[in-house]
């Protein structure tokens, strides 16, 4: 933000000076935008913000509230006066504009432009929101790449700022679905793989089992964008899918490092106990409410990922050399990303639970879909666990992977 910057004349569309709020966490100030454009906006207030921070911003057009929900990111940070009454010229760029509210933002600004008398009617909401995982998706969005070395990270798992008490019915949620939550993270899958007993076949099962499953997880993310109703929850699950999207291929870099046929990746059939835990979360999204659906999805299934994953990863190293396995880096990733990062994901998401759900009925239907979740999430990959042991454990078992396999088949 080093730097001074001197304006003769403030503005290059005519005397613009449209409101602006910047709430920074729990801090609000405000400001005054002399300059918008289909790709970006200045402001200028007494807020400093280091260049590459995610926004979330809400533009207000007109006496009649034309909303406009866009995401953006920090491109300079200028001092602009000196004197007791400093101020910064902040220049703000939209990142993954929709062509539609492109337009929206064109056919505004030639109305502001024509009438000056429109910005009265106008307003400028930016939120911040300052966690890595944010930033990734921000600089992803502008076609970046991650800084060097943080692989999807954020540093620890202190709550954000903005983050408010959780009330009497979220910790009766959590006492209600912790038992489940146990029960997926000492089954003998997760247990096994952990300390490196669990077989190469039963390996190979619950990588290419669970794949459809894995590729299709930012779809359901994306599927509640829509259902959203303010700029922080947006901006939440814009970066969360943008996020997301990227996980599919590291998951095909981990299988491809045990040994697996990218090939049967994207043929697998998927058998019933997995297809029940995917058609459980195509249910709860395009049919649930914005809380059911994030309680389900980023709450329940992204916290328990964190815990596998933590987990498991310890035990990839047990694996090395074992069927002529040789692991690379990238068989770890995805891995190391969800360890790392996914216990911020469901910090953000119970922020969005406990804004959305506003009565009783759906305390009780959140807590369900999350308690749901993980009941199919633990009959998933107990179905793996047994259907692919080694047949020459014994004649039950290996009746049982007959059955499994004509269930591939059939």
């Amino acid at each position: 933000m080093a730097g001074r910057l001197h304006h003769s004349g403030e503005n290059n569309n005519g005397a613009m000076r449209i409101p602006v709020s910047l709430r920074l966490y729990r801090k609000q100030l405000s400001g005054h935008a002399p300059n918008l454009t289909p790709s970006g906006l200045r402001v200028l207030s007494a807020a400093t913000l280091n260049p590459g921070t995610p926004l979330a911003l809400q533009l207000s057009f007109g006496a009649n509230s034309c909303y406009l929900n866009l995401s953006g990111q920090v491109a300079s940070c200028l001092q602009a006066q000196n004197g007791t009454e400093r101020q910064y010229a902040i220049g703000i760029q939209f990142v993954a504009v929709r062509e539609f509210e492109r337009k929206i933002l064109a056919s505004a600004i030639q109305e502001l432009q024509e009438d000056p008398t429109a910005q009265e009617n106008c307003f400028v909401t930016i939120d911040i929101s300052k966690d890595a995982v944010a930033e990734e998706a921000a600089q992803v969005a502008a076609g970046g790449q991650p800084p060097s070395g943080t692989v999807e990270a954020h540093k620890g798992t202190r709550k954000p700022r903005w983050f408010t008490p959780d009330p009497p019915w979220v910790l009766d949620m959590q006492a209600r679905i912790q038992p489940h939550w146990q029960a997926v993270l000492t089954c003998p899958l997760v247990r096994k793989t952990a300390d490196g007993t669990l077989s190469l076949r039963q390996m190979h099962a619950w990588m290419t089992q669970l794949y459809p499953f894995i590729e299709t997880f930012p779809k359901w993310i994306a599927l509640n964008i829509t259902k959203t109703q303010d700029p922080v929850s947006r901006g939440f699950m814009i970066d969360n899918v943008r996020v997301e999207k990227r996980h599919a291929e590291q998951w095909v870099q981990m299988a491809e490092g045990f040994g697996i046929d990218p090939k049967d990746l994207h043929t697998v059939r998927p058998i019933p106990e997995v297809d029940a835990l995917t058609h459980w979360l195509w249910s709860i999204n395009t049919q649930g409410s914005l809380a059911e659906a994030v309680g389900a999805t980023n709450y329940a299934i992204e916290g328990i990922t964190h815990d596998i994953s933590t987990t498991v990863v310890k035990g990839f190293p047990l694996y090395e050399g074992r069927g002529g396995l040789r692991l690379t880096k990238k068989a770890y990733w995805w891995m190391e990303a969800h360890a790392r990062y996914d216990d911020l994901h469901p910090i953000e998401a119970l922020h969005v639970m406990k804004l959305y759900t506003t009565s009783k009925d759906l305390e009780e239907k959140v807590a369900f879909a999350a308690q749901r979740s993980l009941e199919y999430m633990l009959m998933a990959l107990d179905a793996c666990y047994t259907r692919f042991q080694p047949e020459e454990s014994g004649s039950r078992v290996a009746a049982g992977s007959r059955i499994a396999r004509a269930s591939e088949t059939s």
